[in-house]
């Protein structure tokens, strides 16, 4: 399993589900549902985030060898 290519995939997918949370947001009319949107976007961003750390400690552990 190439894991590095996984993870981009990953990333790729988290970033998309961020910016479709975003557009529901921002065609929300009723705060509150665009509070919820808000908040799901933002946890998309953070695993989107997070991903793009782990895929950089992949990266190192893998050119070492690891």
């Amino acid at each position: 399993m190439d894991w590095l290519n996984f993870l981009k995939v990953m990333i790729i997918e988290e970033k998309a589900a961020r910016d479709k949370y975003q557009l529901a947001m921002d065609l929300a009319d009723d705060p509150n549902v665009k509070a919820i949107f808000e908040k799901l976007r933002d946890e998309e961003a953070f695993h989107a985030n997070f991903l793009e750390g782990e895929y950089a400690r992949l990266e190192k552990l893998l050119k070492k060898g690891g």
